[in-house]
């Protein structure tokens, strides 16, 4: 009877737990905060994120964003809400404001340990604050205290960023949402708590609304502007200048994937040349240089390539589909005195062979029957697989290329970068992004690191196109073995260093520093891919007549690029990490050492402190709910993330079964 009476009593209690986690389930389908600290039933906040609104203004290769988001709080207690949101991979970004209560706060650049300890006593102070923190130089932190019932506040951010030509047509990216990271457990431990940042349902719309328009300028006429992500109306003003905005009519969501516009020039020109700034203390040029066009498949050499795909969770669909045939293209057309490898990898990793294979017809089939194997699911250990790919011989009498093909879903991207520019030898590695919200700076900063391009897919409708692209592009160097040297000027800080090999029809940037007069000439050397020597003189003098000595954002940029140089090694002594402090206070630039902080000196009248809130982010379009994993960000969907009050139940119960069994044992 008693065991009986035990059985019964245990049932009572596994249904309340059932129920209890099935009310987790039932909650509310809309995405809602997780507020820390909170233990009742209006912890389902609103959302604070309102709306942001981007304005653009592109000047020839140039562009200027400038970003307002909106902030209210409609709920019913103090909140402290907390947004990770993406930018360019070449944003430098230069200024902040905060708009509450009537007042405008300019935002101060600051070390980010003391911005931050600022920030959280205004914070205790009860004092409206703003923080702008970079976690990468594409992914940054606000985080807003002291968010009343009824308030709205707009915090307004600026950046300036230099727009290259591939193929004569220049490319503006906009990301709208950051794609979940597999940390591999490793985030908490290293302080990237970002990481852990709540997505939304899969499919769930974004509750912020997203707007985005553009000015278009040009020095030569335009021929077409394209949009290939957002429904865009275009309205051109005169042959060079066009406004565009997306257009919201469609009634799309527009804030799960990146905004990509694209325009090209007449006659198929590059717009390349020299900008000069004469500063106070410091003068900063910026040089675009058009490459010479590419040679004949005939006169490159016998290629290696290794293939690495990524064939985790997050790659399930679209993304999977699109690199299985990107492979089996590339393999298809490699030529029978080329030689390559195949190696996939999610959690683990295989390889299709220790050796390089012969592209004949039977390891060509070979290679078919692999890549259509691969399945997706696990997490995505990338170092791991290309330490593997490094490691695999071959290529010693041919040019060897590594094609990483991948979303780049990870948060090791200084130390992958770091470790493709250490071991890369005399090979070259390239990347193949796919996905409507791909890790841009994962595959940009890899892709410079191995001396290759990025090229990435965002829609399936691209995928064809891209992927030849990408097949022309590893085929064929253009610009080898580049020098940067100057006759009747002096020269400092230039960069990229090292110079990279140019594989695709971009013009080569450099930035620098310059003394003097406007005098003298810059000049360019490097070897075409059929061995041609190139060379390419500028007369700063004759850029000087043409263009001026005032263009601001020239000195912002070069510091940008000076901050990332500087910043993708994986190890930064306390010299590295001062000089990017130096540059961050100096140029006014957000860098991981320098943030943004605005203060209204005005305390709020509020009782007890603001209860913290993250913005749940969308799941990119056509990234599986997959993606999101035991190391990944939390997904908030249909109350998935437990309430406190639930897992206070949970545990009250486990406790009562723990007193059941003691009392059992009494008895």
């Amino acid at each position: 009877m008693k065991a009986l009476h035990r059985i019964t009593y245990l049932a009572v209690i596994y249904g309340l737990l059932l129920s209890a986690l099935h009310a987790e389930g039932d909650s509310p389908s809309s995405p809602y905060f997780q507020i820390i600290g909170k233990h009742d039933d209006s912890s389902n906040e609103q959302l604070p994120l309102k709306s942001s609104a981007a304005k653009v203004t592109i000047d020839g290769t140039i562009a200027r964003v400038h970003l307002t988001q909106r902030y209210a709080n409609s709920g019913s207690i103090p909140i402290e809400a907390i947004y990770v949101f993406p930018a360019s991979t070449r944003a430098a970004v230069h200024g902040m404001t905060l708009t509450t209560g009537g007042r405008v706060i300019a935002a101060r650049i600051q070390e980010s340990v003391k911005a931050k300890a600022e920030y959280e006593t205004a914070k205790a102070e009860k004092k409206t604050a703003a923080l702008l923190e970079e976690h990468r130089p594409n992914v940054f932190q606000m985080s807003v205290a002291n968010l009343l019932p009824g308030d709205d506040i707009d915090v307004e951010i600026d950046w300036t960023e230099t727009i290259p030509a591939v193929d004569s047509t220049y490319e503006f990216v906009f990301p709208t949402v950051v794609g979940p990271r597999y940390t591999g457990g490793s985030a908490a431990g290293n302080g990237e708590t970002w990481t852990a940042n709540p997505h939304l349902q899969h499919g769930a719309p974004s509750p912020a609304t997203f707007t985005l328009e553009a000015s278009l300028t040009t020095t030569l006429p335009l021929a077409e502007v394209t949009c290939p992500s957002h429904p865009l109306a275009v309205d051109f003003k005169a042959k060079d200048r066009a406004l565009v905005k997306i257009d919201s009519k469609s009634g799309a969501e527009n804030a799960n994937r990146d905004f990509i516009l694209r325009w090209k020039l007449g006659n198929d020109q590059v717009d390349a040349g020299l900008l000069l700034n004469h500063g106070l203390t410091k003068n900063h040029f910026l040089l675009q240089i058009a490459p010479p066009p590419r040679v004949a498949l005939e006169q490159i050499p016998p290629r290696d390539y290794v293939m690495v795909i990524d064939v985790s969770g997050s790659m399930e669909g679209f993304p999977l589909n699109t690199a299985k045939d990107l492979l089996r293209n590339l393999v298809k057309g490699l030529r029978p005195e080329d030689t390559f490898n195949v190696v996939s990898f999610a959690s683990g990793s295989g390889v299709l062979s220790e050796t390089a294979l012969p592209a004949n017809d039977e390891n060509v089939s070979l290679a078919v029957q692999f890549i259509g194997s691969r399945q997706s699911g696990g997490g995505t250990e990338l170092e791991a697989a290309l330490k593997r790919a490094l490691a695999l011989p071959g290529g010693e009498d041919r040019s060897r290329s590594i094609l990483l093909i991948t979303d780049g879903y990870v948060n090791v991207e200084a130390e992958t970068a770091e470790l493709i520019r250490t071991n890369i030898g005399r090979a070259n590695l390239f990347t193949f992004g796919i996905g409507s919200a791909v890790n841009r700076e994962l595959l940009e900063s890899v892709a410079r690191a191995g001396g290759g391009e990025p090229v990435i897919v965002t829609t399936g409708k691209e995928a064809g196109p891209a992927a030849a692209k990408f097949r022309e592009w590893v085929s064929n160097p253009v610009l080898a073995k580049v020098q940067i040297t100057a006759d009747g000027v002096a020269l400092g800080g230039i960069e990229p260093d090292p110079y990279p090999d140019v594989f695709a029809s971009r013009p080569l940037i450099v930035t620098g520093t310059w003394t003097g007069e406007p005098k003298g000439k810059i000049i360019v050397r490097g070897i075409g891919g059929n061995g041609t020597r190139f060379e390419k003189s500028i007369d700063l003098a004759e850029a000087a007549a043409a263009t001026g000595l005032g263009h601001p954002a020239v000195p912002v940029l070069w510091a940008r690029e000076r901050v990332r140089h500087l910043t993708e090694g994986a190890k930064r002594d306390q010299a590295t990490i001062g000089e990017i402090t130096s540059l961050g206070l100096n140029y006014s630039l957000l860098t991981p050492y320098t943030s943004f902080l605005a203060v209204d000196e005005t305390p709020r009248a509020m009782e007890g402190l603001a209860q913290t809130v993250k913005q749940p982010l969308p799941m990119p379009q056509g990234v599986s709910k997959s993606a999101v994993g035991g190391s990944s960000p939390a997904m908030v969907q249909n109350g998935s993330v437990p309430e406190p009050g639930s897992i206070g139940l949970i545990a009250f119960l486990v406790v009562l079964l723990a007193l059941q069994r003691q009392r059992d044992l009494q008895s």
